[in-house]
């Protein structure tokens, strides 16, 4: 299989950092182009905009600010986006984003070739990203999803859904708010246009967010935990993809 080949920019705090980092990146992702570094935020703005970039590998923080200041200028960049970060404490934020990856620094050879291998082998977020030119009303339907009721239409963070519930042709959308909304769309179709990044369909007529699963059951019933206290089955035939799939998108340890 061709791989992809990338042009990437790396947002850093420390130069050192920074060349470590691409030296990794050199030596083990040579279908990487490194073409950009920077390590303040006006250079990181006029970087990120940069039309041939097509990758950004970002630390939380610059020298003068975090990089989350220039992505609320520039919406979603269209491109996956690789957080690097010395623990977790702004994986949601970075998540908010849709970040592609939030890498635990320093990063290791084994987590820098499973990121390349899924970057290669499917970009669900750069799939669902506008193009380049897009207006911020574009942009903004990718941070957020409207759910139409009945002469009413709610407009809704996509990572505050917790976990959806599909019966026929009607769907209940769990937010982590705590309400329920119920739209006359059938699970499918929330399975097709929900980042799969974040979103598994678990079971027939459930799927939930990674971001709120809290632990899973297994024995005669499978379930899973999530944070807000509810659960969701996991169907027999489910379990081990969803492990499997669960093991390689969580946050690296």
């Amino acid at each position: 299989m061709t791989k992809q080949l990338w042009n990437a920019a790396v947002f850093e705090r420390e130069k050192q950092d920074s060349d470590q980092f691409i030296s990794l990146i050199n030596r083990l992702s040579p279908e990487v182009n490194i073409r950009y570094t920077s390590f303040l935020l006006n250079d990181a703005l006029e970087c990120i905009q940069k039309p041939d970039l097509n990758l950004a590998f970002c630390n939380v923080h610059l020298l003068d600010g975090n990089i989350f200041e220039v992505l609320e200028q520039v919406g979603e960049p269209g491109f996956p986006l690789v957080f690097l970060a010395p623990d977790e404490h702004y994986a949601l934020r970075a998540f908010r984003y849709h970040a592609f990856d939030y890498l635990i620094k320093p990063v290791s050879e084994k987590g820098l070739l499973d990121l390349m291998e899924r970057l290669d082998v499917r970009s669900p977020l750069r799939e669902l990203k506008p193009s380049r030119g897009a207006d911020s009303a574009q942009q903004m339907k990718f941070n957020t999803i409207i759910l139409k009721t009945a002469g009413m239409q709610h407009i809704v963070q996509v990572s505050d859904i917790v976990h959806l519930e599909g019966d026929g042709n009607y769907s209940t959308v769990n937010l982590i708010s705590g309400e329920k909304i119920v739209v006359a769309k059938p699970l499918k179709h929330f399975e097709d246009i929900l980042p799969a990044r974040f979103f598994y369909r678990v079971h027939q007529s459930h799927i939930i967010n990674l971001q709120y699963v809290k632990s899973v059951q297994n024995g005669d019933v499978q379930l899973i935990h999530l944070t807000n206290g509810d659960t969701a089955p996991l169907a027999r035939r489910k379990k081990d993809p969803f492990l499997t799939w669960l093991d390689r998108h969580y946050l690296q340890m």
